[in-house]
């Protein structure tokens, strides 16, 4: 073996490495949760979203929020947040979204509840 081969041992193709047939996908779901609250932050490197279950329990004199973090490139956060953009618009637009007005809007809301007849 040459000197420059034992230095270069050559390129690894990653792509080629991971790639797989879709009917080899086999989905394995380790962990479920519900979230009523989401806190995002972002760094130069990566995204992490904190789902919370909130308000908690009161234990010991304090309030207790579990949660699950979430750590995702910027590419993978931009993926998530155009497709819950684009589902959401249609569950909206199809009237199948669930939505809350909170008390003090109520005043304010173009529900035909709260319209005034003329």
């Amino acid at each position: 073996m040459k000197t420059s081969e034992k230095n270069n041992p050559g390129t690894l193709d990653l792509h080629e490495l991971y790639a797989y047939k879709p009917e080899d996908l086999s989905l394995d779901i380790t962990h479920t949760s519900y979230s009523n609250m989401a806190y995002v932050q972002v760094s130069y490197r990566d995204v992490s979203i904190d789902f919370l279950e909130m308000p908690g329990v009161r234990s010991e004199g304090k309030n207790i929020v579990k949660g699950s973090r979430v750590y995702m490139s910027h590419a993978a956060a931009q993926k998530l947040a155009e497709s819950l953009s684009k589902l959401l618009d249609k569950v909206h637009s199809d009237g199948e979204m669930e939505t809350y007005t909170p008390v003090s809007d109520h005043t304010q809301s173009n529900s035909p509840a709260t319209k005034k007849s003329k």
